[in-house]
């Protein structure tokens, strides 16, 4: 009897150690890429904000870590480009531009 009820408890908990080792790489995945990203901002010397948003966004990407940041400048035409279509003038254009600086374009 003993054996039964052992077995049919082995049996119920296989699927939990499988769940627990899909979470187990999943996690090891994500530390990895969290390490990744970290090591792609040395030297950048970002902000307290602007590592915060590309952390977010480095983690959040499938993209290679390194292609995430985009020069100022690239940020600046993309950011002019859009602001040209939509046609702003005077302060919409401003504050179109400060926004769309902040959030990387």
């Amino acid at each position: 009897m003993r054996a039964v009820i052992f077995a049919a408890l082995m049996l119920a908990l296989i699927p939990v150690a499988h769940a627990q080792d899909d979470a187990s790489a999943r996690s090891d995945a994500s530390v990895k890429r969290a390490k990744a990203c970290i090591a792609a901002t040395e030297g950048k010397r970002l902000t307290d904000a602007e590592f915060r948003s590309y952390m977010a966004a480095c983690l959040a990407s499938t993209n290679a870590p390194e292609d995430l940041f985009d020069s100022k400048r690239a940020i600046e035409r993309r950011c002019n480009a859009i602001a040209n279509d939509r046609q702003l003038t005077a302060e919409s254009r401003v504050t179109f531009m400060e926004s769309c600086r902040r959030k990387g374009g």
